[in-house]
């Protein structure tokens, strides 16, 4: 592949591609629509993707939700998504969300929460 693999925050216009990755049909209805731009604009969770190009299909995808509460502020990980050095990339980018967030622990899908301390 060419170009050097990127992580950014999704957009918008990343609707039929995250799709795609997720092997669902490009147009989706209305209502997916509307829950994706309420997803990509929420201060509660960060939806970032990786990508080689704005044309090239996406490589990977994680979904970041914050949670606040009694105990340590937390950062999960919903979604990780692609191939093997785009997910490395997202982890970074994700433990580095959450410290930028306060969190004190990022949890991950089927692991350990890992403590950012």
């Amino acid at each position: 592949m060419n170009g050097e693999l990127k992580v950014r925050r999704a957009r918008r216009d990343d609707f039929s591609r995250v799709r795609a990755l997720l092997g669902l049909p490009e147009s989706g209805d209305r209502a997916e629509r509307k829950r994706f731009r309420r997803l990509v604009s929420t201060l509660r969770e960060d939806l970032y993707v990786a990508e080689r190009g704005d044309e090239a299909p996406l490589e990977g995808l994680t979904l970041i939700a914050y949670v606040r509460g009694l105990g340590p502020s937390t950062a999960l990980v919903r979604e990780l998504r692609g191939s093997e050095e785009a997910t490395q990339l997202l982890l970074t980018c994700a433990r580095d969300r959450a410290t930028a967030r306060g969190c004190m622990r990022v949890e991950l899908p089927s692991e350990q929460p890992a403590v950012l301390a």
